[in-house]
């Protein structure tokens, strides 16, 4: 296509250039034909001739080299540039104005260049925004059908302890009845069916509570020790086949002050950080709960640390432990709900859940509650 253009350039410009030097050359010959009339045509037009020849010929280089060349290369680096070769330049370092072309031409590559690196890198953040979003569509798909399993079950299990909070009523109703028939003196007797009359009114407890959750009753705040709540905790959880395999390490700090909570919900704050120890630590480790006071801006908190020795939380999860729906464990293993409720416990009672965790060197939570 250039080398058609080039032609088309050079079949105009040589031609003009040989007229207008044929005509001025005819004029030169009959100029000095007439102050010159001994000089022949013959020798006239032979040397006039010649040299009209050669001043064309050096006229068609020198503008074949000034423009015709130049313009050859910027029209070979547009066809390049159309066919998207944007890494060939133009190398005309003239200060002419075809100079000054070839460097805006250069210029006009580089920003193009440019342009494009950043909508291939934009395209690029685009399209894995996009799978990150549609993974997590998915992901938030499949936790809401495994919350709404976990609604269907509550569902099905508060109704299942309503059924069995009648039988258990008349096995403490009639365990009072045999103690009130055993002889003083029998001690044994006495004692196994204290056993079965507080092992029943666990249970009727644990129903209650259940009972409690699925109707969503108000929390009922009290008077607690967190002491007292931590070792009912784990009387809960050390009888459990998951914690076997798992040492307790209990530093509490004696006549620790009270705190107005519902021991119920808090409750079940220490029981989610344990099974989560427990599940970090393969049901082996070491879990270490300790208890102290702590006080910021003049507020005075009672402060818990639940510490394991699992393999830690990497830093990039660290920030997101709390959000509902994250979980870390495998599929059907966790909701990803458990921290965020408890978090949302903690903050309802006017305290604070914080956590420090390395990879490779356990996980440590703290629990600040305000003092009573």
């Amino acid at each position: 296509m250039h080398k058609k253009s080039l032609s088309s350039l050079a079949g105009k410009l040589i031609p003009a250039i040989g007229s207008m030097m044929f005509i001025m050359g005819l004029l030169f010959a009959y100029a000095f034909n007439k102050q010159h009339p001994e000089v022949g045509l013959f020798e006239l037009f032979l040397y006039g001739g010649s040299f009209v020849v050669l001043i064309s010929f050096f006229l068609c280089l020198i503008l074949y080299f000034i423009v015709t060349k130049p313009l050859s290369y910027l029209v070979d680096a547009m066809n390049r540039l159309s066919k998207g070769d944007m890494e060939y330049r133009v190398d005309i370092k003239t200060k002419d104005e075809i100079g000054i072309l070839s460097h805006s031409f250069n210029s006009m590559v580089d920003e193009l260049q440019q342009y494009k690196e950043k909508m291939e890198n934009w395209t690029r953040s685009l399209e894995e925004e996009v799978q990150k979003k549609t993974s997590e569509i998915y992901k938030a798909q499949e936790q809401l059908i495994n919350t709404e399993k976990l609604a269907s079950l509550g569902r099905m299990a508060a109704g299942v302890a309503h059924e069995i909070n009648s039988p258990l009523t008349g096995i403490v109703t009639f365990a009072h009845l045999m103690l009130k028939r055993v002889p003083p003196g029998n001690a044994e007797d006495i004692e196994d069916l204290n056993v079965i009359i507080s092992q029943a009114e666990r249970c009727s407890t644990i129903i209650k509570g259940l009972l409690g959750f699925s109707r969503r009753t108000a929390s009922e705040k009290t008077r607690v020790n967190l002491n007292t709540l931590v070792e009912n905790t784990l009387n809960l959880v050390k009888n459990q086949s998951k914690f076997h395999n798992i040492a307790f390490d209990i530093q509490l700090v004696p006549a620790l002050p009270e705190v107005v909570i519902d021991p119920n919900q808090v409750q079940q704050v220490f029981l989610n950080l344990l099974i989560n120890a427990a599940d970090a630590m393969e049901e082996r480790g070491k879990i270490t709960i300790s208890s102290g006071m702590a006080e910021e801006e003049g507020i005075r908190f009672a402060r818990l640390a639940f510490a394991d020795t699992g393999p830690g939380i990497s830093r990039e999860n660290l920030g997101k432990i709390f959000e509902p729906f994250f979980t870390t464990k495998p599929a059907g293993k966790g909701t990803g709900l458990g921290l965020a409720v408890s978090y949302g416990i903690i903050e309802k009672h006017g305290g604070q859940i914080q956590v420090e965790s390395e990879e490779g060197k356990g996980t440590t939570f703290f629990i600040k509650l305000p003092l009573a």
